[in-house]
C-alpha cells in the first residue's frame, strides 16, 4: 500500500469522481482509477460502488476513511518534524481569514513571511458566515489556523493566541439623534440599524447588546456600512480601527462600558500546528 494510493482513495472521497480526483492531485484520470483498483485488489474489498452519477463509498471504504486520513496526517508529522529539526519553514497552512482588519497589516505580514518563507505556501479562506465559519473551519479541519475577532477570551476546543485588542463603537452623520444621547439599549430602539450578516462577530454583539434595534439592511462589508451610516441609513457598527478611516462619522460608545473586541488567531486544540502553521501564528503575532 502506498501514500499515493491513499491521496487518491481521499480525494476521490471528496470529489466523488475518478476526473476531479485526477484534477485536484495533478494526475491523468487514468492514473487515479488505476490507483484505486490496485489498492482494492490489495485489501480483497470494494472501496467504491461506480455509479454513473458519481463515486459512492462502499461500507468498507467508509470504515477506511480515518485511518486513511491518520496515515496522511502521520507523513506530514514526520516531514514536519524533520523541518523543524532543520530550521526550516516549507509546505503548505490554509488560514480562515476576516474581513475588514484594519488593526493588522496583514498584506504587511504575508509579504514579509513570504521574503522570509520563500518555500511556504499560504492559502486564505473566506467564509460566508464569518467567525463563525472560521470556528467550524477548524474544527472540522479544513482550516489550519484561523483569525478570530470578537469579545471571548477563550472558545471551546480552541487555543486562540492574542494580537490585538480595540473596541466596538456605533458610527452615526454628526445631526444623527443619537450622535449627543447616551448609547443605551432603550435608547436604540426602534432605531435604523445596518447589520451584518449572521455568524458575523458584531452581528452577535448587536443582537446581545441591542436587541431592540431596527435592522434595515444586511451587508457583508464594514467600511460599505458606514459609508450608508454616513448617508444616513442607519447605524453601522464597527471596530474602531475602522472608524477611525471616516472622520466625517460621530464614533459611540454605549453607555455601559467600551465593547472589547480582540483580534486573535486560533488552532484546534486536538490538532498540534505543523512548524510552518505555528511560524504563521509567531509573525502574525510579532
Amino acid at each position: 500500500m502506498e501514500l499515493r494510493q491513499i491521496e487518491c482513495f481521499l480525494a476521490c472521497r471528496d470529489l466523488g469522481s475518478f476526473t476531479a480526483a485526477a484534477r485536484s492531485l495533478n494526475l491523468v484520470q487514468s492514473a487515479v482509477s488505476t490507483s484505486i483498483a490496485k489498492l482494492e485488489r490489495e485489501l480483497g474489498v470494494r472501496l467504491f460502488d461506480r455509479t454513473p452519477r458519481a463515486l459512492e463509498l462502499t461500507e468498507s471504504g467508509r470504515a477506511m476513511v480515518e485511518p486513511a486520513k491518520s496515515m496522511l496526517r502521520a507523513r506530514r508529522e514526520i516531514v514536519d518534524a524533520i523541518d523543524a529539526a532543520r530550521g526550516q519553514v516549507r509546505g503548505e497552512v490554509v488560514i480562515g481569514n476576516l474581513m475588514n482588519i484594519r488593526s493588522l497589516d496583514l498584506a504587511g505580514v504575508l509579504a514579509e513571511m513570504h521574503r522570509r518563507y520563500p518555500a511556504l505556501t499560504v492559502q486564505m479562506r473566506q467564509s460566508t458566515s464569518g467567525m463563525r465559519g472560521n470556528v467550524a473551519g477548524l474544527l472540522d479541519g479544513s482550516l489550519d489556523i484561523a483569525l478570530l475577532a470578537g469579545t471571548e477570551d477563550e472558545i471551546p476546543g480552541l487555543r486562540l493566541y492574542p494580537i490585538s485588542e480595540e473596541t466596538i463603537v456605533l458610527c452615526v452623520p454628526p445631526h444623527h439623534r443619537l450622535a449627543g444621547a447616551a448609547v443605551t439599549p432603550e435608547a436604540v430602539e426602534g432605531v435604523r440599524f445596518i447589520d451584518y450578516p449572521p455568524g458575523w462577530g458584531i452581528r452577535s454583539i448587536a443582537e446581545e447588546r441591542f436587541p431592540l434595534r431596527r435592522t434595515v439592511i444586511e451587508v457583508a462589508d464594514q467600511e460599505f456600512a458606514l459609508e450608508l451610516a454616513a448617508k444616513d441609513f442607519g447605524v453601522a457598527m464597527v471596530p474602531r480601527s475602522v472608524a477611525d478611516r471616516h472622520p466625517g462619522l460621530v464614533a459611540l460608545a454605549p453607555q455601559a462600558g467600551p465593547i472589547p473586541w480582540k483580534l486573535t488567531v486560533a488552532h484546534d486544540t486536538q490538532r498540534t500546528p505543523t512548524h510552518a502553521a505555528r511560524t504563521v501564528i509567531d509573525t502574525l503575532r510579532s
